[in-house]
């Protein structure tokens, strides 16, 4: 049975938004039940805050933080940025309080008088951000007029701005969550079949949507776990599945694959080459594929590059991507042309851009790669993470955006001490070209990926 929003005229309070959040809430939550799920997510206590986001979502009330005894009902959600803030209040009006959500199921509880966070808590400075953002549209949130309590119903939200927090903090803990609510994915990189739930019977009424978060994963350490696991082989499972029309023709095509390899001379190499256009920039990125193919051709007769690059939203009924020149998709574009022109001389190289693709069209794709070479942020999601290809990963100096699976083996990370950090490159001041070590910029000397290469494939001299 659906929860009734409270019978409230209209509702209009000032939150408290700081110049910096404090991390105390562990200590400031007043209501029992708030401490102990504040104490499990600050102990990585997973199984807990599990039965914590299912209770919520079948009874869609939570326990107001600095009241006992006071039940308090979801009446709207906004989203701003990376975050979800889900507005609650009791039935008498008097308790109005805001849930953050980020990567985890809590990141931060804002009231009139208090706003504060936990020590596993997400980039304080972010849900600041989306904070003031969000106050500043009083229009949006401080003039719900109810005249007579309504149904209100509940979905999950698939929504994040950055692919690896849509797969390793939301989708992977839906999939564990193993919901039967409404699914919204409207802008969503990816969203297995069988979650595919459609809202019917609630159209007409007032929706609450929240994420299916646990614990992040970079709270928990970036680390390989049975959740993890199972996202990652849904995820590849379902695309290629939704290739072949089935579980049985994938499982055919998979067979037939393997005896066609185990019988062929290989001649041909399939490259799964990652580039950006934006950010991180392997600035000799442009190079690399003509002067691999001049040192490879004792070994390849031809030569197929699938370049990958700013991926789509899967929910946009194929849409054409619009946009400026300055858009990750057409600044990407514009290095895949770079790199064809610079191919030109070579008749036995093959180009296929992968710019513009989702998510389950390139799990697809790869499929027929050998090798990849990718950087080590969100562009190893689908040659590493969901395909398990082997191959080479990169990264400036610093950073390196989860580390899982590699194995110094099959996968390997170039070694920092051979990086040359140049800068932000599209940093306009120049005080500011060595902040955010995720948007620096790098230089590799394209030999030293190249031997990498030679010797992770097993090419004698």
């Amino acid at each position: 049975m659906e929860k009734l929003a409270p019978q409230i005229e209209s509702i209009k309070y000032k939150f408290n938004i700081p110049s910096k959040l404090r991390v105390s809430l562990a200590k400031d939550v007043i209501n029992s039940q708030w401490k102990k799920i504040i104490a499990s997510i600050e102990n990585k206590e997973v199984e807990e805050i599990v039965k914590v986001a299912k209770a919520f979502e079948n009874t869609s009330n939570l326990a107001h933080p600095f009241k006992e005894n006071t039940d308090t009902f979801p009446i709207k959600n906004i989203r701003k940025g990376m975050c979800n803030f889900i507005f609650f209040n009791d039935k008498k009006n008097q308790s109005p309080w805001i849930l953050c959500q980020c990567t985890s199921f809590i990141d931060a509880i804002f009231t009139p008088d208090y706003s504060g966070g936990h020590r596993l808590s997400t980039n304080g400075a972010s849900i600041l951000k989306a904070a003031k953002k969000l106050i500043k549209d009083r229009d949006n949130i401080c003039s719900i007029d109810l005249s007579k309590p309504v149904s209100v119903s509940t979905n999950y939200i698939l929504d994040q701005t950055r692919p690896y927090h849509h797969f390793y903090d939301q989708l992977k803990w839906l999939i564990h969550l193993k919901t039967q609510k409404p699914i919204n994915s409207n802008k969503s990189f990816f969203v297995p079949t069988h979650c595919k739930a459609k809202e019917t019977s609630t159209k007409n009424k007032p929706t609450v949507s929240i994420f299916p978060l646990v614990i992040g994963s970079n709270q928990l350490g970036t680390q390989l776990d049975i959740y993890t696991d199972k996202m990652e082989k849904i995820v590849y499972e379902d695309s290629m599945n939704s290739l072949y029309g089935g579980t049985i023709n994938y499982k055919l095509a998979m067979l037939k694959n393997a005896m066609i390899k185990s019988f062929k001379t290989k001649t041909s190499l399939t490259l799964w080459f990652g580039i950006s256009g934006q950010k991180r920039i392997w600035v000799e990125q442009e190079d690399f594929l003509p002067s691999l193919v001049k040192q490879l051709t004792p070994w390849f007769k031809t030569f197929t590059f699938l370049i990958d690059g700013f991926t789509q939203y899967e929910d946009i009924n194929n849409a054409p991507i619009q946009g400026s020149k300055e858009t990750p998709i057409n600044q990407d574009r514009e290095v895949v042309d770079s790199i064809r022109q610079k191919l030109l001389p070579f008749p036995n190289v093959t180009v296929i851009s992968l710019v513009g693709q989702t998510y389950r069209k390139k799990i697809q794709k790869c499929q027929s790669a050998d090798f990849f070479i990718a950087n080590a942020g969100a562009g190893q999601l689908v040659p590493h993470r969901f395909c398990k290809k082997p191959g080479i990963l990169h990264s400036n100096e610093r950073h390196c955006v989860f580390p899982m699976g590699i194995n110094n083996t099959t996968v390997r990370l170039v070694d920092k001490s051979l990086v040359n950090d140049i800068g932000n490159l599209f940093a306009k001041e120049k005080k500011i070209q060595q902040l955010g070590s995720g948007l620096i910029s790098y230089s590799i000397d394209i030999q030293v990926v190249t031997d990498m290469l030679i010797q992770m494939m097993n090419l004698s001299k």
